[in-house]
Order: structure tokens, then sequence, then C-alpha cells
């Protein structure tokens, strides 16, 4: 006894579907071409001759500055990414210009919900937290 026609076309597409997502190669380069897009090492920030921290992320990495605009329909005003040194809340983006090269051992971003794990809630646009030498 041979299976209805109908239910030999769709175990034909599921066939077909797994066949096909099976040779797929996952994409493991990131975005923007750089090796890893939530870290800068010393190295990095030496090669931007940059004055401070603030200068050498926006040219590696701008989009861990970017603001998206208001992130609550009762509080309209735009806001940044929080800055952490060792683990201590310094302030918002800004305070990034203080910061010279020669402190600074690495550089980590953590989105909203890394954030929220790693720091308590409060971080809706992410952490960029600083390793101090």
């Amino acid at each position: 006894m041979t299976p209805p026609p109908a239910l030999t076309r769709v175990m034909l597409a599921m066939l077909t579907t797994c066949l096909v997502a099976s040779c797929v190669k996952p994409n493991t380069q990131s975005r923007s071409g750089q090796g890893n897009t939530t870290q800068v090492t010393q190295s990095e920030l030496a090669a931007t001759n940059s004055e401070n921290l603030y200068d050498a992320i926006a040219k590696l990495r701008p989009g861990w500055l970017s603001s998206r605009g208001a992130t609550s329909v009762t509080n309209a005003s735009p806001t940044g990414v929080d800055v952490y040194m060792n683990g201590t809340l310094l302030g918002k983006a800004d305070y990034l210009r203080e910061v010279r090269l020669l402190d600074v051992s690495s550089v980590r971003y953590w989105d909203a919900g890394q954030a929220s794990a790693r720091f308590g809630m409060g971080h809706p646009r992410g952490v960029i937290d600083i390793t101090r030498k």
C-alpha cells in the first residue's frame, strides 16, 4: 500500500528543506569585518592615535556610542550607554572623554540584556565596561 499523494508531497518538501538547510554554511565573520565586536584591546586603542577613550571608541566601534532615542513612553529623553570601570558606575558616554588610553588595558561592550544580567536593571542602551591597568 502506497501513501496518499498529498502525504508524499509533504514528506518530499520536508526532506528537501532539511537537505538545503544542512548545506548552508554559518556566517562566522562579524558584520563590520572585525574579529570581535564586543571588545577592544589595548593594541587596537593605541593604533587609533586618539587622545581619549571616547575618540578611540568613536573610531573603532561607533555603534557603542549611538543613542537610539527614547526608551520609554513616559520618558521621551534619549538615553545613552552607561560606563563602568572595574565594576563601578562612572556615568554616561561623555565620561569616556576623561579617560586616557594609557590607563586602559581593555574595553568591552555589554548589550542591554547582558548588562542587566551583569550590572543589574536599568541599562537600556547597554554598558561599556573599562578594565584599567
